[in-house]
């Protein structure tokens, strides 16, 4: 037997041009050489078409061609074909005819028949054919075509405009059925560009109800049963349609060879469309129904089927209980798909209140927190509702990324013991430690039963956050001990960490930590393993991605920092909570204030500004509340961060000035009161570092520092100290600032030697790739044997004074308004006319000018 790729159909409107003779060189040429030629194909496939291309070859070469059903062949004389379409609809006189022609050595005949029905008449038939003609007869088998088939049809029928998407698209919406396929691009030929292939086309339409409608009754029901959901299962089937068993194989035998149902049971796309359309809604939604009843007795979960009858709202106990059932599992893995199936199981009769917490918590892991609010705040209001202690860990979770942590830790202790660590943890971050030890000592004593890693990675967060309160002369490092909890708070996390929603994460409390206390290596290394396990989901995800952006800009990557920065904007599609836009905004204000960038830090500091006022002082949001203090004192707008410092103090005096995060503040002052030029303002802020040293090794490096910097304001520079309390900056993960501090001391010192030591451990402690180091021009070395030409201009001594103060060429242009370049130019031509020969030189002189000038 032979199986030949199929041919068209014969379907109204115009053929591809070049399918004929496509189809001429293939199957019809070996089937003209032939005695008996047998065609079997389900409708559609072609086979008509290939019946008429057969006969057109023989009249072409003289033979006469008559039609079985209406010719006799005893009436030709000479050679003759005849021709036999749908023969499995043969009447007894037909087969007759076929019979007396295989007889006659001068007839051919071309029979042609769908694999389903098979009458005994027609397996009589061809038997007969078989036995009459057994060397000289070519069979072929038609059926639907793969994509490349219809890929070729559409470039002959449509030219260029054949696309590979398009021939994807009509391959998918028709299954490959030759007739539905030519139907399509005839379409598509008579209205270039203006059909929507997700639109039957009403020829299309009208066809294929009429051929629907042909259809027997039982048939009929069959590929409906498939078209609404139906696996061509002879059980299911049975059962759904009342049909015997035995007789559901010959149902299935003849719904495929209308052509309407393909070998993966599914009804071709088109053709269900029309089918369910033109189908009463009443009978689709009854046949559903049943089907699902159905399958759930088999054990089966046919949420497809489910959720077809939640868009139709078809109220249904089963299928509810189905989607709600599948949506529980979802939870932890898709908290999209859980949505919505939580949506269609109410669409079914599932009740809202029943759900609401459940649905609260899949739009919050999805970040969709309005919607998370709304569904939890239901819960809530209704205190009939069950499942209320979910929904106010939800609500807690998203309140904490707004900023209302004192409302979050009530929510918490709603929600049960189990979340006592996370209420405790809430209350530290608002100043209220006695509050939180009591209720993590009652959740203790009353806890009953097994603890879930949940529970026990929000009693460690807290635990770990109490530590690290400890302070005192008398106290260890508590460092150590907090980093050690926290982080092990994480790694039990991780497993369920994308599902869970928290107050904060043990990884951004970790990272927390240890950027309070330098420790740059520990807050990465914890964040980056969070980003790569998800933990938190993408909830947390952009509060870990802006901490990582917070290390790398203190480490003085900024182009790394901005990277990351972007990454977190895209989580959220630009639009963050408060709490992560204030570290958003806070960073912005500390790359431009970095980079020197003058404009940008005006900008940056006017959204700055809003973020602060939209997010209340907790613990966790010191580290953004010192940058935009030193921000404030460069852009000497100081007293708008008044109240908020004295909210900060009052926090901290709360929690018993805590030296770890009280520590960062100070130096966060000192560094205000050194770009003030304010050594009174800078004391205090050193005696309060110099106070912590003596329980904090990293304290003591900030007090070191602020001390050499007191030092450096007051010309008292001592060269080595300056380049130790630098590169000891640089070691606790302060690089830039040990650059600014290097830098700063350059500008001031006199000696030559002293100043290229200064700028060479200043140009260490940053990365090259992020521009020169703070307090240096950056400039090349100076040409060789400058010759003075003059005095200097009134603009050239307003760059000059500033260069004598250590200021780069950034902030320098950013001052004066003018371009870095312009300020490089400026310092170039003032070279020349000193006749300064290095820098150190042209710093001298710089400062001899200035002094005669004024």
């Amino acid at each position: 037997m032979h199986t030949a790729a199929s041919p068209a159909a014969r379907v109204p409107g115009p053929r591809p041009a070049r399918l004929a003779g496509n189809v001429a060189d293939g199957p019809v040429a070996r089937a003209a050489a032939a005695r008996a030629v047998v065609v079997c194909g389900p409708a559609g496939t072609g086979k008509t078409h290939l019946l008429d291309e057969v006969a057109a070859l023989h009249r072409r070469a003289g033979l006469t061609v008559l039609d079985a059903r209406t010719e006799d062949p005893d009436a030709v004389t000479g050679p003759f074909v005849l021709v036999v379409d749908d023969a499995h609809r043969a009447t007894a006189e037909v087969a007759d005819r076929v019979r007396r022609a295989l007889r006659s050595p001068r007839a051919r005949v071309v029979l042609a028949s769908r694999p389903w029905p098979r009458p005994a008449a027609l397996t009589a038939l061809l038997a007969d054919v078989a036995a009459e003609v057994p060397d000289d007869r070519h069979s072929v088998v038609l059926g639907h075509v793969d994509r490349a088939r219809v890929e070729e049809w559409a470039r002959a029928c449509l030219g260029p405009a054949a696309t590979p998407a398009l021939a994807d698209a009509v391959h998918a919406r028709t299954g490959g059925l030759p007739a539905l396929v030519h139907g399509l691009l005839s379409a598509l030929a008579r209205r270039p560009g203006r059909v929507d292939l997700r639109v039957v086309p009403e020829k299309m339409r009208a066809q294929l109800s009429a051929d629907l409608d042909a259809l027997d009754e039982r048939t009929r029901a069959l590929v409906h049963a498939v078209a609404a959901g139906a696996p061509l299962d002879d059980d299911v089937l049975g059962g759904l349609l009342d049909v015997p068993l035995e007789q559901v194989a010959d149902l299935i035998a003849a719904a495929r060879a209308t052509g309407l149902v393909l070998a993966d049971g599914r009804v071709v796309p088109v053709a269900q469309e029309v089918l369910l359309a033109t189908t009463p809604a009443d009978v689709t939604r009854r046949t559903r129904r049943r089907l699902l009843g159905l399958l759930v007795e088999r054990g089966e979960e046919p949420v497809g089927l489910a959720r077809g009858l939640a868009a139709d709202r078809v109220r249904d106990p089963r299928a509810a209980a189905l989607l709600e059932r599948h949506a529980d599992a979802a939870l932890g893995a898709d908290p999209a798909l859980a949505g919505e199936l939580l949506s269609a199981a109410v669409d079914t009769g599932a009740p809202v209140a029943c759900l609401s917490a459940r649905r609260a918590q899949a739009a919050a892991l999805t970040g969709d927190l309005d919607g998370a609010v709304r569904w939890a705040d239901a819960a809530l209001a209704d205190p009939l509702a069950p499942d209320r202690a979910r929904a106010a860990g939800v609500l807690a979770a998203v309140l904490a990324r707004r900023g209302l942590l004192g409302r979050a830790a009530e929510l918490c202790r709603l929600a049960g013991p189990e979340h006592a660590g996370s209420a405790a943890l809430a209350l530290l971050a608002t100043g209220h430690p006695d509050e939180a030890a009591r209720l993590v000592a009652a959740a203790r004593a009353g806890t009953s039963g097994a603890p879930t890693m949940l529970s026990v990675s929000e009693d460690l967060m807290a635990e770990g956050i109490t530590c690290s309160l400890r302070s005192g002369t008398d106290a260890a490092d508590p460092v150590p001990a907090a980093l050690s909890t926290l982080t092990r708070a994480a790694a039990l996390l991780e497993p369920v960490g994308r599902t869970a929603l928290l107050v904060d994460t043990p990884a951004a409390l970790s990272a927390l930590v240890a950027l309070q206390c330098g420790e740059l290596t520990v807050a990465e290394s914890v964040l980056q393993r969070a980003v790569d396990t998800d933990l938190g989901g993408r909830p947390a995800r952009p509060r870990h991605l802006l901490l990582l952006a917070w290390i790398a800009m203190l480490a003085g990557r900024m182009a790394r920092a901005r990277e990351l920065m972007a990454e977190a904007q895209a989580v959220e599609g630009g639009a963050l909570e408060p709490r992560d836009e204030l570290f958003l905004q806070a960073l912005e204000v500390g790359l431009a204030r970095r980079s020197s960038d003058v404009p940008a830090l005006v900008r940056a500091w006017v959204r700055a500004r809003e973020a602060v006022v939209r997010h209340p002082v907790d613990l966790f949001t010191l580290l953004p509340l010192g940058e935009l203090v030193v921000a404030a004192a460069r852009l000497r707008d100081g007293d708008r961060l008044r109240s908020h410092l004295t909210e900060a103090q009052a926090l901290l005096a709360r929690l018993g000035d805590p030296q770890l995060w009280a520590t960062p503040l100070h130096w966060s002052g000192a560094q205000a009161a050194i770009i003030t030029d304010d050594p009174a303002a800078l004391r205090p802020h050193a005696a309060a570092l110099v106070a912590a040293a003596r329980t904090s090794p990293h304290a003591a490096t900030l007090a070191e520092a602020g001390r050499t910097w007191l030092h450096v304001l007051t010309d008292e520079i001592d060269p080595p100290a300056v380049v130790a309390a630098a590169e000891a900056l640089g070691a606790a993960g302060l690089g830039w600032d040990g650059s600014r501090l290097a830098g700063q001391a350059a500008a001031r010192v006199t000696d030559a030697r002293a100043r290229s030591i200064l700028l060479a451990c200043a140009r260490t402690l940053v990365d090259p790739a992020d521009g020169d180091a703070p307090g240096e021009s950056g400039e090349d070395a100076p040409p060789a044997a400058p010759v003075a030409t003059g005095t200097l201009s009134e603009r050239e001594r307003q760059v000059a004074r500033l260069v004598v103060e250590g200021r780069t060429y950034r902030e320098i242009g950013g001052r004066l308004y003018i371009s870095a370049k312009t300020v490089e130019h400026h310092v170039s031509r003032m070279r020349q006319r000193l006749g300064a020969g290095t820098r150190s030189d042209l710093l001298a002189r710089l400062r001899a000018e200035l002094a005669e000038g004024a």
